[in-house]
């Protein structure tokens, strides 16, 4: 079941709702004003990696991913 991103188109409240069709129609009230009128919005997501020299999604940033610094 994915969680959307809405937005209210009356008050501006940006806020998540569990919907359990993917097509995010089951979306819900706004919690600040109780309006139905909402749009889905794009979201963004965090990855969080363990390690060290590790970034985001586990992707090492100390080394090149080719061996002459180029595409192969």
């Amino acid at each position: 079941m994915p969680i959307f991103e809405f937005k209210c188109k009356k008050c501006g409240t940006v806020f998540e709702s569990l919907c359990f069709r993917s097509s995010g129609e089951d979306k819900g009230p706004c919690p600040s004003c109780g309006s139905e009128d909402s749009e889905k919005v794009l979201s963004t997501f965090a990855s969080v990696a363990s390690g060290s020299g590790k970034g985001l999604g586990g992707i090492s940033t100390s080394s090149s991913c080719a061996s002459h610094g180029g595409f192969s």
